[in-house]
């Protein structure tokens, strides 16, 4: 009489297994007893899926007659870490008397994976005037491997001119390093870099584009500490009286020089042209000899010719009026 259902002899089974494991691994012997007689004692197994993760079971084989569970698919810890199936144990009696038991598979972590940047490339700027250490950009990458994401490594594997930059091995946080003229040296004011992340097997590359950008470190100077020009009376407003030029020994638009005039009586004169320094009169020059200039030069004329006159009596009127005698 069929009156005993199959009996596992645990209640649960746990296992770890690598996620490299080939196909056809074996990695569980299961058994269960069935304490009837003769052909209802015979015990089959086969594997059924669990509710919460269905698709799991596929991944799996049991040996009917052995209980050995063994590797059906290849493993990806990344997908699934865990799984869990059901192994169902039946006897052969009529009707069949069966029991389950669920099995929880731990796949283990491999280094099967590249590390992967956020960002195919980076680009960033700074100052010419940088100094040491200061911060230019962090770089990020991140691996599917669990156990390697903290072991990644960081190294600057190309385009490190002079050693302008160094980059943190462990959080990709890039500085300057060697800075001052050797910084803005590179000729074509930019760097492009070449920085490696590492998990000691795979390594994965991406490229860093640090634009050196020009400071205005120059002032502009004059040709000439002077330059002499001459107006001539009832010239023209407009006509250019003289051209200043000056020179910036910076690059690019803090190399560009404009001009101006500074004072309130010349640059109501006199304009200038902001980009090439030119100079033209803005009125029309004449000379004017006003009424009250002609009276008071007569007037000083006057009293030249009485102070003469005076002088004159004073040393030889007396003389003149004694007949000469003293």
């Amino acid at each position: 009489m069929n009156d005993n259902a199959p009996a596992f002899q645990q209640t649960e089974y746990m296992v770890n297994i690598s996620e490299a494991a080939p196909v056809g691994t074996s990695i569980l012997t299961l058994s269960a007893t069935d304490a009837d007689t003769g052909s209802n004692a015979h015990v089959l197994f086969h594997v059924e899926p669990h509710p919460s993760v269905p698709d799991d079971a596929s991944l799996f084989y049991i040996d009917a007659e052995r209980g050995l569970l063994l590797v059906r698919q290849g493993l990806d810890r990344e997908q699934a870490a865990q799984l869990k199936f059901v192994v169902v144990a039946s006897n052969a009696g009529i009707p069949s008397l069966s029991s389950s038991v669920v099995v929880t598979v731990n796949v283990a972590d491999v280094n099967d994976n590249s590390p992967t940047f956020d960002q195919t490339a980076y680009e960033a700027s700074i100052s010419d005037r940088a100094a040491r250490g200061q911060f230019v950009i962090a770089v990020h990458a991140s691996d599917d491997d669990v156990s390697d994401r903290r072991r990644l490594t960081y190294a600057v594997v190309d385009g490190n001119v002079r050693q302008a930059f160094a980059v943190d091995s462990e959080t990709g946080v890039m500085r300057t390093a060697n800075v001052g003229r050797r910084l803005a040296a590179n000729v074509q004011g930019a760097y492009m870099l070449n920085v490696s992340a590492s998990d000691g097997v795979f390594t994965a590359f991406t490229r860093v584009k640090i634009v050196v950008e020009r400071s205005n470190s120059f002032t502009p100077v004059f040709s000439q500490s002077v330059f002499d020009a001459d107006v001539t009376e009832k010239q023209p407003a407009g006509v250019s009286v003289t051209t200043v030029s000056a020179t910036d020994g910076d690059d690019g638009v803090y190399g560009d020089v404009t001009y101006s005039i500074i004072g309130e009586d010349a640059d109501e004169l006199f304009a200038i042209d902001s980009q090439t320094g030119e100079v033209a009169s803005v009125f029309v020059f004449i000379v004017l000899l006003s009424h009250h200039t002609v009276v008071w030069v007569v007037l000083s004329l006057l009293c030249v010719i009485y102070f003469v006159c005076f002088l004159f009596v004073s040393l030889y009127g007396y003389r003149f009026l004694s007949g000469g005698k003293r």
